[in-house]
């Protein structure tokens, strides 16, 4: 049996580095899923070699940290989350999560990864502030992500085009001070 390498965990997931051979089909699905796409604001349809090459430039990227989200009972990764342009000068990054199998949505997933974002990003890398852009519409978004400490620092007054109408987006920001003042999710 093939061991299963935990990178970190919490109680039903854990994240692990992404695996072109076991991840990519889940990527591929989610980034074609009219039900995924439309949650994420994607619109063109992609093929596996062209998510293989986007994955493989954001893995290769050192200013990039990804992760494959993984439900512990099953082993079955259900989504991707990470942190995008790290920079350890500033020690700020963009954080961003992406559950992209429907079936795992609403069950407290997407909030224990980023739980886990959030410990991995103060305790090991040392950042000081962890930022996000989510729809100002994706209310629930929104409140997870204050209850995980973010707070609305601005608005991006129509800042995508979706669906017929322009989507204002916030941005969302924590610092490691306030991290560390935060009571546990």
């Amino acid at each position: 049996m093939a061991q299963i390498n935990k990178f970190i965990a919490s109680e039903n997931i854990y994240l692990r580095a992404y695996e072109e051979t076991s991840d990519l089909d889940l990527l591929h699905f989610g980034k074609n899923s009219s039900e995924v796409r439309d949650t994420l604001f994607l619109f063109s349809p992609v093929t596996k070699k062209q998510v293989a090459e986007e994955m493989e430039k954001l893995v290769a990227a050192k200013e990039n940290e990804l992760f494959t989200i993984c439900e512990s009972s099953t082993n079955i990764p259900i989504g991707v989350t990470g942190l995008f342009r790290i920079d350890f000068i500033s020690r700020a990054a963009i954080f961003f999560i992406a559950i992209y199998n429907p079936e795992f949505w609403s069950k407290g997933y997407g909030k224990e990864a980023t739980k886990l974002i959030l410990k991995y990003s103060f305790d090991i890398l040392n950042l000081n502030r962890i930022q996000l852009h989510v729809a100002k519409s994706n209310v629930k978004g929104v409140k997870a992500y204050e209850k995980a400490g973010f707070k609305i620092e601005g608005t991006l007054r129509e800042a995508m085009y979706h669906n017929n109408e322009y989507i204002d987006f916030y941005v969302m920001g924590i610092l490691r001070k306030e991290y560390y003042k935060e009571p546990e999710m």
